[in-house]
């Protein structure tokens, strides 16, 4: 009784009330400052991850559409290359540059193996300035459905041979040689008039020493959009050697360049004009608009495609070039767009359109994922924090209880 009087004495004023006040009220105001603590701290780390995480989508976009514009640039070129190599080769052998072509088996066979090496080769051929011509086309190819049909070709003919032959007076005769995978002739037609120093391609090359490539054509014998690669030859008989590449063919290539699962990439011209597309059937529908065949490439507004639409849109300023994004129906894509070397394509440019949430989708789901295991970690963490910070205090709490009882004591 003594002691607690003497203890009372020594206590400062209002300091009955002080330590008479429960500590849970101090547990519970420490908690809850820590928790706004963590909480806000936790919020503002989400906050910045997101930003930077947006930022990082966004750079991400522009340096994959980089990369594949380059990409697919260099593949256009390896498609083009080696018939550009065959064509200027082609044009200097005298087995392939001879009248005498038709009889000779082992041309036959030279141009068998070029069609069969490179598959992006439709049709290898020669024609000479007396109107004599031979083509050799491979059909079995994935578009080639319509062109087997129209020559009513064996179902085991894998290369159609085009022989047109003109007699002294100036006739000229077209067959037909259906042959096997192994150049074996399984069939034989006759074919219509066909007259090669008509074709543009023809007169494109005379005028000139160099392998040429066409603008965009509807050939003769498929009816089919396309491009040739010709080059003239002089000697004994002078003519032209040249070379096909179905549109089809080219938006096939297109298709295959897969960047994200909706991605697309199309050529045209710097006048609006559609060279290939991914979709072929898109392509034969704009090019037969209205139910005729165009003879120029069609528009792209033929083509009533709203990305395409919203690419072209967003490079409404005139500079055709570059990066850029925009919305459609609700969707952001990234487009790019560049330049070909006027050797793949004489004013031409590429364009590859992306969906910016599917470049997003991998950067996302880490967020996601980190922000996951960063709150899982927090939940289990934050209790044996918070109850190692109460204990803490509780400890310093009755250490400063019993020297201030000492005190009293003395």
């Amino acid at each position: 009784m003594a002691d607690q009087q003497r203890y009372s004495r020594h206590r400062p004023a209002g300091s009955d009330a002080e330590w008479s006040r429960p500590l849970w009220h101090y547990y519970v105001g420490i908690t809850a400052l820590l928790l706004v603590m963590v909480v806000a701290l936790t919020g503002g780390i989400i906050w910045y991850n997101s930003k930077k995480t947006n930022q990082l989508a966004f750079a991400a976009a522009e340096r994959m559409m980089l990369e594949a514009g380059e990409d697919v640039s260099n593949r256009i070129k390896l498609l083009y290359d080696p018939m550009y190599a065959i064509v200027g080769i082609a044009s200097l052998v005298p087995e392939l540059t001879s009248p005498a072509i038709k009889e000779d088996p082992h041309a036959l066979s030279l141009m068998l193996r070029v069609l069969r090496i490179y598959p992006q080769i439709l049709s290898l051929y020669v024609g000479f300035d007396n109107g004599e011509f031979f083509m050799v086309t491979h059909i079995t190819r994935e578009n080639s459905a319509a062109l087997r049909d129209a020559l009513h070709a064996p179902p085991d003919a894998a290369f159609a041979n085009e022989i047109v032959s003109a007699d002294a007076a100036g006739d000229r005769k077209t067959r037909w040689v259906f042959l096997s995978e192994d150049g074996t002739v399984v069939g034989r037609s006759d074919g219509a008039a066909f007259d090669p120093r008509e074709r543009p391609w023809y007169d494109s090359a005379k005028r000139s020493d160099a392998v040429e490539r066409s603008d965009l054509y509807i050939f003769a014998t498929s009816g089919e959009a396309g491009f040739t690669l010709s080059r003239s030859f002089t000697g004994q008989a002078a003519g032209v050697m040249g070379a096909d590449l179905a549109a089809g063919d080219l938006a096939r290539f297109l298709r295959d360049q897969h960047i994200t699962p909706s991605s697309t990439a199309f050529i045209f011209t710097k006048t609006g004009e559609v060279i290939a597309l991914p979709d072929a059937a898109q392509f034969a529908k704009a090019v037969h608009s209205d139910g005729q065949m165009l003879v120029t490439p069609p528009k792209i507004g033929y083509l009533n495609d709203p990305v395409i639409a919203g690419l072209v849109a967003a490079y409404a300023d005139g500079r055709m070039s570059g990066t850029r994004f925009y919305d459609v129906a609700g969707r952001t894509y990234v487009g790019h767009v560049l330049d070909i070397p006027p050797r793949y394509g004489r004013d031409q440019r590429l364009a590859i359109m992306v969906p910016l949430d599917e470049i997003e989708k991998p950067i996302t789901e880490i967020r996601n994922q980190t922000l996951l295991y960063s709150i899982a970690f927090l939940v289990f963490a934050l209790p044996l924090y918070v109850t190692l910070v109460v204990a803490w205090i509780d400890r310093r709490l009755e250490g400063r209880i019993r020297w201030a009882g000492s005190r009293d004591d003395d």
